[in-house]
């Protein structure tokens, strides 16, 4: 068990609720969260070199006009996710704080609103570009993607019909831009609570991110469960495993589902493992996985933490959290201590390991596993260790390439009803050319969107 990708929620430093009720200055809230990841995230050095310095000057200078004379959370929010953008680095992002409900409502009334006219929707249902009518894959949304440019916004996701009282038709729940990636959009999804969150949405011809084009069918590549894990057995040779969450809280659900599927495993030629859309978590959350595919010794390369006052501090509530075990919590604290003797610069939290394991399992004998760009973080620290495995084969696409900086801390926001999360650790891969960062892992056999991907994974394990 290591600290390398924690992931915990901890608790925000500096709780802004009372704030509602005020009006914010965003240039002020956006040079509070520039001071805060200029000093205390793990990648910042890296990312702003001799090299990019030109590019982040005339990109901070750019976000920092025209925050002037904004007062509204949301166009103010919308302005730092993409002055965060910049570092290409989802384990930099912008999210909610705990809001009351006086405060959720206020929110709501400040919620951009934007008239479509029925002429306007008759037309949209015959789009055929980015702009159209979609749902969201739970339908409890209806949205219009429209045209929209204002500071940082090439379109809109506008609310046509909503299931959530809290969400009425005309308010705008997506802000999109054109990124620099062929086929795809950044911006902003607005949560259930109206809090942002940044995003990129890959587009097709039928979806935007997981949006689904009205009249269209989605691609059938899923198993249509929802549950945070489920098995089956998709025949005689093969079963078939499902994790959504590494996440702590989902590390329990993990181990049952190893052991309700324990006479199964031992006795079953082939695995498939998918953890598609899986974003991370903890480590220890996968340990029951590991035993299943370990063939020979399993190498690990360690991570160092920048040990600033504020990191230190976002990282002693962990110690109070019940749900993470009393070896990891005497890690964190051993970690802590480290960075108070190392407090100004890098230092060494997690040392080079080799784990090995007393055997290797007969069963199964070939295990794929299905990845796609939603497998981050703690998923790639796992799929670093399973693609050391001579059962393994990845299959899918490329990951999402968020390890190398990680293991979150947060902090609110002096005055907006907004956290800001930051990595903390840097991993050593980067000086060793071995960086996945916006580049991701990469399977071993590539699968398109428009094929039944469980089907196929099957097809390759029972092929021979």
């Amino acid at each position: 068990m290591n600290l390398k990708h924690l992931l915990f929620p901890s608790i925000c430093l500096l709780i802004s609720i009372h704030a509602i009720g005020q009006t914010c200055n965003c240039t002020a809230e956006f040079l509070h969260v520039k001071d805060q990841i200029t000093h205390n995230y793990a990648g910042f050095k890296d990312k702003v070199t001799g090299a990019t310095n030109v590019a982040y000057t005339t990109y901070t200078q750019r976000i920092l006009n025209a925050t002037k004379g904004i007062t509204k959370p949301h166009h103010c929010a919308l302005l730092i996710n993409d002055w965060l953008n910049f570092f290409k680095d989802r384990h930099v992002a912008f999210g909610e704080n705990p809001l009351s409900a006086t405060a959720l409502q206020k929110i709501v009334s400040e919620t951009e609103n934007i008239k479509l006219p029925k002429q306007q929707l008759d037309q949209l249902k015959q789009a055929k570009g980015i702009d159209g009518i979609y749902w969201s894959n739970d339908s409890a949304f209806r949205i219009a993607i429209v045209k929209s440019v204002k500071n940082f916004r090439d379109y809109a996701g506008v609310i046509i019909y909503s299931k959530v009282d809290d969400w009425k038709p005309g308010q705008v729940k997506l802000e999109l831009r054109k990124s620099n990636k062929k086929n795809e959009l950044i911006g902003i999804t607005y949560d259930t609570d109206h809090t942002p969150y940044g995003e990129s949405f890959p587009v097709t011809t039928n979806t935007l991110g997981t949006w689904q084009r009205e009249g269209t069918v989605n691609n059938s590549n899923e198993d249509g469960s929802t549950e945070n894990v489920a098995g089956k057995l998709l025949s005689d040779k093969t079963l078939y495993l499902k994790i959504k969450s590494f996440d702590q809280s989902n590390a329990a659900n993990i181990d049952s589902l190893f052991k309700a599927y324990k006479a199964l495993l031992d006795k079953t030629p082939n695995l498939i493992i998918d953890v598609r859309d899986n974003g991370g978590g903890s480590d220890f959350a996968y340990a029951p996985i590991t035993p299943y595919l370990y063939t020979d010794t399993i190498k690990k390369i360690g991570v160092d933490a920048l040990a600033t006052e504020q990191n230190i501090e976002g990282w002693k509530p962990l110690l109070k959290m019940a749900d993470i075990p009393a070896e990891q919590k005497k890690e964190i604290t051993g970690m802590i201590e480290s960075m108070e003797r190392g407090k100004g610069g890098f230092v060494n939290v997690v040392e080079d390991e080799k784990k090995v394991l007393d055997s290797i399992k007969p069963y199964p004998q070939k295990v794929a596993i299905l990845v796609n760009r939603g497998c981050g973080s703690t998923t790639e620290e796992f799929l670093l260790d399973a693609m050391q495995s001579k059962k393994v084969t990845v299959i899918g696409e490329a990951t999402a390439g968020v390890l190398d900086y990680a293991n979150m801390r947060q902090v609110a926001l002096p005055c907006m009803p907004y956290t800001l999360y930051y990595a903390t650790t840097r991993s050593r891969r980067i000086d060793m050319g071995k960086g996945i960062d916006n580049v991701g892992l990469q399977p071993a056999i590539k699968l398109k969107p428009s094929q039944n991907w469980i089907i196929a994974a099957q097809q390759y394990l029972e092929k021979k």
